[in-house]
C-alpha cells in the first residue's frame, strides 16, 4: 500500500514539473517571436545586436523548461507524449544551433555597428573642424571693428577670459589661439566619446557571446542526454538486478538436495 501510495506521489510530482516545462516553453516561444519578428536580419546591425542579447538573456527560460519536461523520462507518459518528448530532443539541437548562428551574427553586427559609429563620429568632428576653420579665415580676413565686435561676443560667453582689445594685433593672435583650442578640444571630445562608446560595446558584446556560448553547450548537452526520447529506447541503470521472488527461492536447488539427489543416483 505504501509503495503505490509512493508511485502515485511520484507520478504527480512527475506531472506537475510537466506542466511548468511546457508553460516555461510557451513563455520562451513568446519571447522568440517578440524578439524575432519582423526578422531585419542583414538589413539593422543594431537590431542584430539587441535581438541577441534578449534572447541569451532569456535562454534559461527555455533550458529549464526542456529539463523540467524531460523530468521521469519515459514514466508515465501516452504515446502522444512520447511523441512529443521526441520533437523537443530534436528540438533542443535545433535551438543549440541557433544560439551559435545567433553568436556569429553577433560578432558581424558588432563591427558593423563599431564601424557605424566611427563613421559617425568622423563626420560630425569633420563639421566643426569645418566650421573651426571658416572662422579662422573668417578671423583672418575681417577688420579691426569686426574684430572688436567678435571679441565683445567671445567676452560675454567666456566671462573669465581677458583679451587685449587694444592691440588689433594682439586681440587677432589671441582670437587664433582660443579657436585653435577649441578645435584641440572637439578632436578630444569625439575621440573619447568614440572611446566610451567602443568600451560599452565591446562590454555588452562579451556578455552576449558568453551567454550564447554556454546556451549553446547546455542545450546540445540535453540533446546528447535525450537519445531515449529520439530511439524510444528506455534507459536501464547500471548495476540493477530483477529482485528474485519467493517462488524462485523456494525452487532454487541447495547445496543439500544436491548432495542427496547425487546419492541416490549412485548405483
Amino acid at each position: 500500500m505504501s509503495n503505490s501510495n509512493s508511485n502515485s506521489s511520484e507520478v504527480v510530482t512527475a506531472n506537475l514539473l510537466r506542466m511548468a516545462g511546457y508553460g516555461l516553453l510557451l513563455l520562451a516561444l513568446s519571447n522568440f517571436a517578440e524578439a524575432l519578428i519582423p526578422p531585419r536580419f542583414g538589413q539593422d546591425a543594431t537590431w542584430e545586436f539587441t535581438t541577441l542579447a534578449k534572447l541569451v538573456g532569456t535562454s534559461p527560460v527555455p533550458i529549464i523548461g526542456l529539463v523540467l519536461v524531460f523530468y521521469g523520462e519515459s514514466t508515465a507518459r501516452s504515446a502522444f507524449g512520447k511523441t512529443i518528448l521526441k520533437v523537443l530532443s530534436w528540438l533542443s539541437l535545433v535551438l543549440g544551433i541557433f544560439y551559435i548562428l545567433m553568436f556569429l551574427i553577433g560578432v558581424s553586427s558588432a563591427i558593423r555597428i563599431n564601424n557605424d559609429n566611427n563613421t559617425q563620429a568622423n563626420f560630425i568632428l569633420s563639421q566643426q573642424i569645418s566650421q573651426i576653420s571658416a572662422a579662422k579665415e573668417n578671423l583672418k580676413n575681417t577688420n579691426d571693428n569686426n574684430l572688436q565686435r567678435a571679441a565683445d561676443f567671445i567676452e560675454k560667453r567666456s566671462p573669465n577670459l581677458k583679451l587685449n582689445k587694444s592691440d588689433p594685433n594682439e586681440l587677432r593672435k589671441q582670437l587664433t589661439d582660443e579657436i585653435t583650442k577649441s578645435e584641440n578640444e572637439v578632436k578630444l571630445k569625439v575621440e573619447e566619446n568614440k572611446s566610451r562608446t567602443f568600451r560599452q560595446l565591446i562590454k555588452q558584446a562579451i556578455k552576449s557571446y558568453f551567454e550564447a556560448i554556454i546556451s549553446a553547450l547546455v542545450l546540445f548537452g540535453i540533446w546528447s542526454q535525450t537519445k531515449w526520447a529520439r530511439t524510444n529506447v528506455k534507459r536501464k541503470k547500471k548495476g540493477s538486478k530483477t529482485p528474485a521472488s519467493l517462488a524462485d527461492i523456494a525452487s532454487a536447488p541447495t547445496l543439500e538436495n544436491e548432495s542427496s539427489t547425487n546419492e541416490s543416483e549412485d548405483p
